[in-house]
């Protein structure tokens, strides 16, 4: 590396370098939850403040980065409208699985994602044949640790040793495991979601069912899915 700051072996790599840079800036901020200063964001960075600006103009120019008051910068916008178009892709990628698991089970599935502390339905889908199922409508939400979605998109990321207990049993057997935690006699089973990388998405798809089911093979028919959908198999 040049003394610059400049990558030394062409273009091409200092091109990588910059996106490198920009994406822990957004990674930054996001983590932070604050609005934060140039000298912040290069302390933190550990890169010079000019190379802070010019991220910053070409990161304003798309509206992923907003500029508060004092000087300071917080995410923008387009982060809002980038999350909204991966859920939408994400929502399209689960449907015809959720749709045979349905089927399949004569329950009601569904694709949960992490909002802040809430579990939100991002999609779901009724069993077309079956009479008493659970009824649910996109953009319900309840606690992530309350339900079997919501710890399944917590037993997805990194353990921590303030794990609620039934985040902790769902890592040691591979699933999540409710009964009447939201809707009495409900019985869920679910299981995170992760990109082809093995990346969490902080989402899940499971079921939710009004009778008793073989939760295990449940579990493993979703587990195949979860799979099935990372590598973008449909």
């Amino acid at each position: 590396m040049s003394s610059d700051g400049r990558d030394s072996d062409g273009p091409a790599q200092s091109g990588s370098l910059t996106l490198d840079r920009g994406l822990r800036l957004l990674e930054l901020l996001a983590v932070e939850d604050r609005d934060m200063t140039v000298a912040e964001l290069a302390s933190s960075l550990g890169v010079h403040r000019q190379a802070v600006y010019r991220l910053l103009t070409t990161l304003r120019s798309h509206r992923f980065v907003a500029e508060g008051g004092s000087g300071r910068y917080r995410l923008g916008l387009g982060v809002i409208q980038l999350t909204r178009q991966v859920n939408h892709e994400l929502r399209r990628a689960t449907a015809p699985h959720l749709r045979r698991l349905a089927h399949e089970f004569g329950a009601t599935t569904q694709c949960v994602v992490a909002d802040g502390g809430d579990a939100v339905a991002l999609a779901v889908v009724e069993p077309p044949e079956s009479v008493y199922h659970l009824s649910q409508h996109s953009g319900a939400r309840h606690p992530l640790d309350q339900g079997a979605s919501g710890v399944a998109i917590l037993m997805g990321r990194k353990p921590g040793a303030s794990d609620p207990e039934a985040v902790q049993e769902a890592r040691r057997v591979g699933y999540a495991l409710s009964r009447g935690k939201l809707t009495a006699g409900a019985v869920g089973v679910a299981v995170p979601l992760f990109d082809g990388d093995g990346h969490p998405l902080d989402a899940a798809i499971g079921i939710v069912s009004m009778t008793e089911v073989d939760a295990e093979h449940v579990a493993q028919r979703l587990i195949e899915a979860a799979k099935q959908i990372a590598d973008g198999d449909i």
